[in-house]
């Protein structure tokens, strides 16, 4: 393969903007939701976004393939094919009434990465492929990162009997079966899709999805780690209903202000780390609530339901978060005489990306000029294919206005410089 100057690559890349923005305009007007967009996981409207990379893809003049999940793959053939291929991508699913970049824009980067190479008559030495993934958003069936644990066979088959979503309280299988997936050949697949083995590394773009790179005036980032969780999706408190004006404090058993001292406790905790710098850990109680059909001013609240969700880099502080939760809950529980059901906690462990990707990213933008920032981000599906063994890294992309919501707003130079560094990457790699 001939050496393409750096230069040379960033404007084939520049020159390909209008067909990107051409792609995230079509998609967004597809699967508009008011302001926003929805593109539920095996659904129409994420069949949609796959029908799009398909036919650009096409036009392209790229291999298109999809796996029994319904991924699907574009692939700009090498000059070896039987070598390990390098894959791009990311997912293609919205949360309800989201932002059209999230997900998409990795799908998009890395078509017009492969798009560039065509313009430049590039032949790789390795296949180079863009992955268009289902299922990232656990907001549909309760789980995140669906598509790529089929792709790799970390995800037992049999889950898509068992799992729902949670707007149609319809099986995952029935809503792949309507949008043309075999589910029977699914179920009986002998071998995983990707594997270490047929797979060189993964490079995942994605926007940023808090303020970080906005308030730092810096277009990207190469992440270090993937935060781990520590999650109680459906704690409760049990007290008991009273008259609000007749019962005196010590004789009160009040859900909502022991869960108020609980969270306050907690949230002292979260800075108490942050003082002792413990890196980029994150605290939210994302749901807070009494029961409607009992709730009133004047009553004593006998009920109040919350979540718990707690982020972090070290594993030692997910096992401490984990703990000192169960012990406050117990301590405060007792003395103010109600009862803490915490629930099932559920999470993930950090996932570390790959040093010598990220190595490769940082200095690919360095020749490229790009000033960039390194940061742990939020769950991907990058992680997904860590944990299979397959170095993965990440570009993350300064985007207005946070995500998962209709506000996102990734501007096109940022997303053009995140490409840059994507395609000069994927090229020195191969």
């Amino acid at each position: 393969m001939t050496k393409v100057p750096i230069s040379e690559l960033a404007a084939a890349v520049d020159a390909r903007m209008s067909f990107a923005d051409a792609m995230f305009e079509s998609l967004a007007v597809a699967t508009r939701d008011g302001d926003g967009v929805t593109r539920p996981a095996w659904s129409p409207a994420d069949s949609c976004a796959a029908s799009m990379v398909s036919d650009a893809a096409g036009a392209l003049g790229l291999e298109v393939a999809f796996d029994r999940a319904g991924n699907i793959y574009a692939t700009l053939p090498g000059q070896d094919r039987s070598a390990p291929a390098l894959l791009t991508g990311s997912h293609l699913d919205s949360v309800p009434k989201g932002g059209n970049y999230d997900g998409y824009a990795g799908v998009v980067a890395g078509l017009t990465a492969l798009a560039a190479f065509r313009d430049l008559g590039i032949v790789p030495p390795c296949d180079i492929r863009t992955v268009g993934l289902r299922g990232e958003e656990s907001v549909w069936y309760g789980i995140a990162y669906i598509g790529s644990r089929l792709a790799v066979g970390s995800l037992d088959v049999s889950e898509i009997d068992r799992l729902r979503r949670a707007d149609t309280d319809r099986t995952l299988a029935d809503h792949m079966t309507e949008v043309g997936i075999d589910v029977t050949a699914l179920r009986e697949a002998a071998t995983p899709y990707i594997t270490p083995g047929n797979t060189k590394g993964f490079l995942e773009l994605h926007i940023e999805q808090g303020p970080v790179l906005v308030d730092r005036n810096i277009p990207v980032c190469v992440p270090t780690v993937i935060r781990g969780n520590a999650r109680f999706p459906f704690a409760r408190c049990f007290g008991e209903y009273a008259h609000s004006a007749a019962v005196p404090r010590e004789l009160r058993r009040d859900a909502a202000l022991a869960v108020v001292e609980l969270v306050g406790e907690l949230d002292r905790l979260w800075q108490d780390y942050e003082a002792k710098g413990e890196p980029d850990t994150v605290f939210t109680v994302g749901q807070l609530y009494t029961d409607a059909a009992q709730h009133a001013m004047t009553k004593v609240p006998g009920e109040c339901a919350f979540s718990l969700n707690f982020g972090g880099t070290t594993e030692a502080f997910l096992d401490a978060v984990r703990d000192r939760t169960a012990t406050l809950a117990a301590e405060i529980g007792q003395r103010r005489n109600v009862e803490f059901q915490l629930g099932e906690c559920v999470g993930s462990n950090p996932t570390p990306l790959d040093p010598a990707l990220r190595n490769r990213l940082g200095a690919m933008a360095e020749s490229l000029g790009i000033p960039m920032h390194e940061m742990a981000t939020v769950g991907h599906d990058a992680s997904i294919f860590a944990r299979t063994g397959i170095p993965s890294a990440m570009v993350l992309v300064r985007n207005q206005h946070g995500s998962h919501n209709a506000a996102e707003a990734m501007e096109m130079v940022d997303f053009g410089l995140g490409t840059q560094i994507l395609a000069a990457t994927l090229l020195d790699l191969a």
